[in-house]
């Protein structure tokens, strides 16, 4: 019985190594109209990072999250701020990339919370599409309730635990 499962293993195994990832279509979009150079004497230098994430960052609380009620992932009335705000620094910045973490508190199964936390971050996810921000630059994972921000066991912390945390290339 052993040498037929280790057998039935290790073909799905060559199976899967063989398989191959299917290259995305080329953007059939029209090429950008080319730019005039600017009269090389009026060309300002290029600002250096600091001064990039400063500008990038300005008015925008960075660490920004999106919180949910209990076993819940909807995105509630006055959530929408913080939504419409990376959304817009994003539409601002349309070669940036954002991974959004999907978080739930410690009350549930493990497998409960990593399927949660996705459904929270898919929310967000639809949330920024929704808003301009273009599904392609946005990826999305889930921590379960493997990365509390609050760790007393009490409701005043399960809610600060209950959130979708952005992770931008402007942090």
């Amino acid at each position: 019985m052993n040498r037929a499962l280790l057998i039935a293993l290790a073909s799905m195994l060559a199976a899967a190594a063989c398989t191959t990832v299917k290259p995305l279509p080329a953007s059939t979009a029209a090429p950008a109209p080319a730019a005039q150079p600017a009269p090389a004497a009026s060309a300002a230098p290029a600002p250096s990072p600091e001064q990039v994430f400063q500008q990038k960052a300005q008015g925008l609380d960075a660490n920004q999250s999106v919180y949910f009620a209990f076993d819940r992932y909807n995105i509630q009335s006055d959530q929408t701020a913080a939504i419409r705000n990376h959304a817009n620094l994003a539409i601002a910045y349309p070669n940036d990339h954002i991974t959004i973490q999907g978080n739930c508190d410690e009350r549930g199964s493990a497998e409960y919370n990593l399927a949660l936390g996705q459904h929270r971050a898919d929310a967000v996810k639809q949330a920024l599409v929704a808003e301009g921000v273009s599904a392609s630059r946005i990826d999305t994972v889930s921590f379960g309730k493997s990365k509390p921000r609050a760790l007393c066991h009490a409701e005043r912390c399960w809610k600060e635990n209950r959130r979708a945390d952005f992770v931008d290339a402007w942090q």
